[in-house]
């Protein structure tokens, strides 16, 4: 492994979780081990105290019952069994009658001692708890027991703390090279992948598996802003061509009109040229217009001017105002039932979206074809209806056509400039809406729906 691949490892995040977690392993490894010192110790210690206790009473009781050389027998007999206790028993006058305890002058009751080791060399070789009790015939009975078995115990303990204390330790430290030296290739992945999209590979892809981690899911998260770059590039790239199809037509009929105009000598001729070129640069200003009110829908500026809405009342106003052109076009105009309903939003850009839903309707819908506007309002949410009998569109057009200066063959030879419905569909996702296309059979149902 190279030195610098080797320092990113040692610099990811996993390793130093990975290091945090093994300082605090450590840390509780070690608050365990003072704990199991001090228990043990104290377990230990009670075991003892408990022991000399009742040998304690055992002898006093053998004592009043059997008398001095009863209490030598018992001591002699229980000192030469393997483990024994330790012993001492001096008479009143203070002489030492049996046992081997190394205690002078002890007094009633517990006590710690310091003795030589068995060399003798020097003290503190060995702890010892003695309890020294006096006898029924004045004499004192002390008996004594080592505390190595204690150690012993919290030594084993200890041990096997440090032992598996290390072992856990070095386990998370290789878990998380592991994991770092992992996390570390599949972030060179997304690495490159931004890589190959930077030098305008745009179809490339980060790996994500369903599911997965942290890492996972930002490679989704990658995938899906990679998509939807992708999408806008497509789109800017088919919004240039099409702005350029579609004034590319106008600006010729007018230069073909400035031409004419250039040419002939007749002022009647001359002023319909001039009409007529008039007439194409207004449809050119209308569709930069357009241009200009869908960037600005899309940006988001109108928020600043959200208030409550009336959509009752609006839809009422707009079809009252459409309701002369539209039977004018030969067209039956229903409009209802509309129910109650209020909307946070901007209430002229909610009346331009559904105009442009009636405009839509009045230019495609065929002549004497029925128009309907509805509004319904209910727990499942709140539905704008703009219906028409007319041809309708295809299922598989539905989506394209909300797209920037999209136009079916049949709509090329109307006005227009392909930006009605993308208005709409702005519109409503501004206003935390949908639009929707369905198949009103015959026809077309445009719906702006709030869930």
């Amino acid at each position: 492994m190279s030195s610098a691949r080797l320092d990113r490892i040692l610099a990811s995040t996993s390793v130093r979780l990975a290091a945090v977690y093994a300082a605090l392993l450590v840390v509780a490894f070690m608050l365990a081990g003072v704990g199991a010192w001090a228990a043990t110790k104290s377990a230990a210690e009670n075991q003892i105290r408990e022991r000399i206790q009742l040998e304690m009473d055992a002898l006093q009781e053998e004592m009043r019952f059997e008398g001095m050389p009863g209490a030598i027998a018992a001591i002699r007999a229980r000192a030469a069994r393997p483990g024994a206790l330790d012993y001492r028993l001096v008479d009143r006058q203070g002489r030492p009658v049996i046992g081997d305890l190394k205690v002078e002058r002890p007094h009633p009751g517990w006590s710690f001692l310091d003795l030589p080791d068995d060399e003798g060399a020097e003290e503190g070789g060995e702890d010892f708890i003695v309890l020294s009790s006096e006898t029924p015939d004045g004499g004192l009975l002390s008996i004594g027991d080592d505390l190595a078995r204690a150690e012993r115990i919290r030594t084993a303990v200890l041990n096997a703390l440090l032992w598996v204390g290390g072992g856990a330790l070095a386990l998370a430290l290789a878990a998380g090279l592991i994991a770092a030296r992992g996390a570390l290739r599949r972030m060179d992945a997304l690495s490159e992948t931004m890589t190959r999209v930077g030098a305008g590979e745009l179809a490339a892809r980060a790996p994500a598996r369903s599911g997965g981690d942290d890492i996972d899911r930002i490679g989704r998260g990658v995938n899906e802003m990679l998509a939807r770059i992708d999408d806008l590039v497509a789109n800017i790239r088919r919004v240039s061509t099409d702005i350029a199809h579609d004034l590319r037509t106008p600006l010729t009929h007018l230069r073909q009109e400035l031409e004419t105009a250039a040419a002939g000598s007749d002022i009647g001729a001359l002023r319909e040229a001039l009409k007529t070129a008039q007439e194409k640069v207004d449809e050119v200003l209308r569709i930069f217009d357009a241009m200009l009110r869908l960037s600005e829908i899309e940006a988001g500026a109108a928020r600043a001017r959200f208030g409550q809405v009336d959509l009752a009342s609006l839809v009422e106003r707009v079809t009252d105002a459409y309701r002369p052109d539209i039977e004018a076009a030969g067209h039956a105009f229903e409009v209802g039932p509309l129910d109650a309903a209020w909307i946070s939003g901007d209430a002229a850009l909610v009346t331009q979206a559904l105009a442009n839903l009636l405009e839509n309707a009045i230019r495609h819908s065929g002549q004497g074809a029925a128009i309907h506007v509805r509004l319904h309002g209910s727990t499942a949410g709140l539905r704008l209806e703009v219906e028409d009998r007319g041809p309708g569109i295809p299922v598989d057009d539905w989506e394209r056509v909300l797209q920037p200066f999209v136009r079916l063959d049949s709509s090329r030879t109307s006005p227009g400039a392909g930006l009605g419905l993308s208005i709409v569909s702005a519109v409503a996702r501004l206003h935390g809406a949908r639009i929707l296309m369905e198949d009103a059979n015959p026809g077309l149902r445009a719906v702006l729906a709030w869930s």
